[in-house]
């Protein structure tokens, strides 16, 4: 049988270890408040709306774009 997630933290120091480090403060997703604000005024200004699947696509140039989710994110 699979070993629960609890089981794998509590027996594996490294893993454990890793697994801190992304959920806690300042983890793998979290994102300043400048960067959130900054990307909402973007989505904003392009027209966007939160389930119309589009979103803003950062260019090489530093510019947004209104793109598809599906391109967007699959091509990362």
């Amino acid at each position: 049988m699979a070993k629960s997630s609890t089981e794998t933290y509590r027996t594996n120091a490294k893993s454990r270890a890793k697994h801190q480090k992304d959920n806690g403060k300042g983890g793998k997703y979290e994102h300043t408040k400048a960067y959130k604000k900054k990307h909402y005024h973007k989505r904003k200004a392009l027209g966007l709306k939160v389930g119309d699947k589009r979103d803003a696509s950062k260019q090489p140039d530093g510019s947004y774009k209104a793109e598809s989710l599906k391109i967007n994110r699959g091509r990362k």
